[in-house]
């Protein structure tokens, strides 16, 4: 299931203060359950760029977006945080726009800057997305080779295609915020699938090559800790579909996945 208008009513609560705090350690909580493989034995992976439709607030909120979600709530229901930053009129939605290399890579990683943070803790990072404010301060996102919360190691994101269908591992996806680092990925950087976390689903149109992309992950540690966060990416992907060979489409400086049992 996906996290569409029509699925998320717009109850909401604000969020409480957020304490400044130091760099997060990963909380040790009860063992989570691996994530079960999701694509069949037809699925091809993707190789190239996501390109990102701006989330865009006229009326209904359209294009891509964040939402998050409180601390014993769902993704279909809330309660959602409010973003007082939101250009919105629905607080609970922040709309995202393209970075640098236009959106999301898939079979490359996206890093982040030597320098994650600016001076006032604003994250850098603006390949995939440009920073968004949130409570006074951007958030910004990246996909590393080595998670910044965990420390964990994290193969370059895949997205698959079955058909018309979507999935995919995005493990190394993390948002760098007031000097602290909050993976967002599915699943996470271990496997596992903690809280209201699903894997990547979504749709491509093969002949338009319109996409449409969303998971969910459940932040585990530090000042969010069991919020959810909520992401809903589409646009036009930008590379080849099925298992045409060829030159991968990725923008300059992307770090190549490694080759199959390498």
């Amino acid at each position: 299931m996906g996290f569409g208008l029509a699925a998320l009513p717009a109850s909401a609560v604000t969020a409480p203060a957020l304490p400044a705090a130091p760099p997060v350690t990963v909380h040790e909580g009860a063992p989570h359950t691996p994530a079960a493989p999701v694509s069949s034995a037809a699925a091809t992976d993707l190789r190239g760029t996501f390109r990102i439709t701006a989330g865009a607030c006229a009326g209904a909120v359209t294009g891509s977006r964040f939402r998050m979600v409180q601390p014993g709530g769902t993704p279909a229901s809330g309660p959602f945080v409010e973003n007082a930053d939101s250009p919105c009129a629905d607080k609970t939605y922040t709309p995202l726009r393209p970075g640098t290399d236009g959106g999301l890579v898939s079979g490359s990683h996206q890093p982040q800057p030597s320098a994650p943070f600016d001076g006032t803790g604003n994250g850098t990072a603006a390949r995939i997305v440009r920073p968004q404010r949130f409570f006074g301060v951007d958030f910004a996102v990246a996909t590393n080779p080595t998670d910044p919360q965990s420390g964990t190691d994290t193969p370059a994101p895949v997205i698959r295609r079955d058909g018309s269908t979507l999935s995919g591992d995005l493990r190394a996806y993390a948002v760098a915020w007031n000097r602290q680092h909050f993976n967002q990925g599915a699943p996470k950087p271990d496997g596992s699938t903690p809280g209201q976390t699903t894997l990547p689903s979504g749709t491509i149109d093969a002949s338009t090559k319109a996409y449409r992309l969303e998971w969910a992950s459940t932040i585990v540690g530090g000042p969010f800790n069991n919020f959810t966060g909520l992401w809903h990416l589409e646009g036009t992907f930008d590379g080849a579909l099925g298992d045409q060979a060829g030159p991968v489409s990725q923008p300059p400086g992307s770090v190549p996945a490694p080759p199959a049992g390498g």
